[in-house]
């Protein structure tokens, strides 16, 4: 193999990585425009756009829009779970994940939850963190998930 396929397959590499392992900074940011988005346009506005992916999905970095019942109402990395009630969903480590997620919305109307969950760029369950955030005037929360 030429020393120039093996530097473009190493970068390439290089490159899925990156995407596949966002920081917290770039969830963060993602996380930020997301809820301007939902606050501007509604959860139904956002909610369509969010479920088309586009730029709303970053590797393994989505975002998502789920009211206080634990139905998923916008999903950027799985729009086949839209309308789907997640309440008794457990992770990898059998905890109730969903459950604590509107918990905290509900309570501090920000936080953060961890759990073990399907990375959807590389199809392996791993360690993940959801940034929350609650919608103004609306009984659901934006969810921004982001693999370490």
């Amino acid at each position: 193999m030429s020393k120039f396929v093996l530097t473009v397959a190493a970068a390439a590499l290089s490159l899925a990585a990156t995407f596949a392992h966002a920081n917290r900074d770039d969830a963060e940011a993602l996380h930020k425009a997301a809820l301007a988005e939902a606050r501007a346009k509604g959860i139904e506005g956002a909610g369509k756009e969010f479920s088309n992916g586009g730029p709303w999905i970053k590797g393994s970095t989505y975002v998502f829009i789920a009211d206080f019942k634990a139905t998923v109402l916008a999903h950027s990395a799985n729009p086949k779970i839209i309308g789907k009630n997640l309440w008794d969903v457990k992770d990898a480590d059998g905890k109730l994940f969903v459950q604590d997620q509107v918990r905290i919305v509900q309570t501090a109307g920000t936080g953060t939850v961890q759990m073990r969950w399907m990375n959807p760029a590389t199809k392996q369950i791993g360690d993940a963190e959801v940034l929350l955030a609650r919608i103004p005037g609306v009984d659901a929360y934006l969810g921004t998930v982001y693999f370490k």
